[in-house]
């Protein structure tokens, strides 16, 4: 989770005008099912990340942000083997994320 990148990390965040909501892993653009506790590390990172977003605006005084949930269709997604079907449905892990960044972020 980019441990050794805090300066870059710091630098993207100042720079950040609109969150592209996608939860990412170590080994992949995109986590099959941010509901499943196994990406709970993940999510909770992504979450840090964007809430020092949230801050940084308030911060500066910027008076909108914007995020788009952003768990996407194939390649992002993971397929399951020989039928070819999304593990999770896409639909329902954007709502999933839309509600947990309501719940979540605090933006005051």
């Amino acid at each position: 989770f980019l441990q050794d990148q805090q300066e870059a990390i710091a630098l993207a965040i100042e720079r950040t005008h609109h969150i592209h909501a996608r939860v990412g892993y170590t080994q992949g653009a995109q986590v099959p099912d941010p509901k499943d506790d196994l990406w709970k590390a993940a999510l909770e990172q992504h979450l840090i990340w964007w809430q020092k977003v949230v801050n940084h605006k308030i911060k500066k005084g910027a008076e909108t942000l914007t995020i788009t949930t952003e768990f996407g269709a194939p390649p992002y997604t993971v397929l399951l083997p020989q039928t070819h079907k999304p593990i999770s449905d896409q639909w329902q892990n954007n709502i999933f994320m839309m509600n947990y960044l309501k719940q979540n972020l605090v933006l005051q």
